[in-house]
């Protein structure tokens, strides 16, 4: 970097990002000082662009701005998170946030919360802080995600848990997500989505921005709209039940869990009984662009990730049969 004497003084010129830099020195600076110099004069820039008020005044007009494009769940979701953001940088006034305070405030998130919480975190904090101070320039470091592990009921297990539920308000609930039903869907669903065994899922019911229960006529993605077969069974209840559940999503999860350790098996979510579809439909030579359907995947990527977890105690099966097969050979 060309550093230039006028006079008594040492100036370096640079142009970052089509702006023009001045930096003037008493002394011939060293690269170490330059480079601070220029970091400085970014900081400082930015907090004069950025308006008065707290993280707090501008996040709820985050908030506000995106009322129409986002859906009530995920405003909800927001709301929590700045329930969740400490005092300290809620208050701090716009002008005053840096990398280094942005990254703090990381730190301390990270203590107790898990690090997909903690991307979800800076998932908010970072787009406020686009909008409102756009020239402050951070390049955080988030805890390493951790791998989810999802526990995989077995047949036995799906069988004994519907037996368990049968002819309670329950069972359909727990039926409609072996056919990879997502919650939101499983309580959306009506006997008007239902023509003969073809059952339209199309809408999603979810928490509010102020907590309460709201139908939305669309699904998590735009393949999440989708036409699938059901049994004869889930005909029945749902012509008796006239909706797939009555009540909100979490109920679900939490009669699951009571049912699951009365019977004394493993945990899981409802949710990771479209892992259980995946496993069941690849072990009957399903394809995969009919599984995806099935399940309103996105992308095979998508399918591929949960696959993977699904398929991890076959695959200990198989490496066992073949290294007994190996065996058998070499006696």
């Amino acid at each position: 970097m060309h550093v230039e004497k006028v006079g008594k003084k040492y100036r370096i010129q640079k142009s970052i990002k089509g702006r023009r830099l001045n930096l003037t020195f008493d002394h011939r600076p060293t690269k170490k000082e330059i480079e601070e110099a220029i970091a400085l004069a970014y900081t400082d820039d930015a907090s004069l662009d950025a308006p008065s008020g707290s993280f707090k005044e501008y996040a709820l007009k985050y908030i506000a701005a995106k009322q129409n494009v986002l859906s009530p769940s995920t405003l909800h979701s927001y709301r929590g998170l700045i329930r969740g953001i400490s005092d300290e940088f809620n208050n701090m006034q716009l002008k005053d946030i840096t990398e280094e305070t942005i990254q703090i405030e990381i730190n301390r998130l990270a203590v107790d919360k898990s690090p997909k919480t903690v991307a979800n975190y800076h998932g908010f904090i970072s787009p406020v802080l686009r909008m409102y101070k756009p020239k402050l320039h951070f390049n955080t470091t988030l805890p390493a995600p951790k791998p989810y592990r999802p526990t995989l009921p077995t047949d036995a297990d799906i069988k004994a848990l519907l037996e368990e539920v049968r002819d309670s308000r329950y069972e359909l609930a727990f039926r409609l997500g072996v056919y990879a039903l997502r919650r939101s869907e499983v309580c959306a669903v009506t006997v008007d989505d239902l023509n003969g065994n073809i059952l339209t899922i199309h809408q999603s019911l979810v928490v509010g921005e102020k907590g309460g229960l709201v139908l939305k006529d669309t699904n998590k993605t735009e393949l999440s709209t989708r036409d699938i077969y059901v049994d004869d069974r889930i005909v029945q209840l749902l012509q008796k039940q006239k909706k797939g559940f009555s009540g909100y999503p979490g109920d679900i999860l939490r009669e699951l869990h009571r049912v699951q350790d009365r019977l004394g098996i493993p945990r899981c979510r409802l949710h990771d009984l479209r892992h259980y579809y995946v496993s069941m439909a690849h072990s009957l030579g399903i394809p995969d662009m009919y599984i995806m359907a099935a399940g309103g995947w996105k992308t095979e990527h998508v399918l591929k990730r949960v696959y993977m977890h699904a398929q991890e105690e076959k695959e200990q099966d198989m490496m066992k049969f073949a290294s007994d097969y190996i065996t058998e050979q070499l006696k």
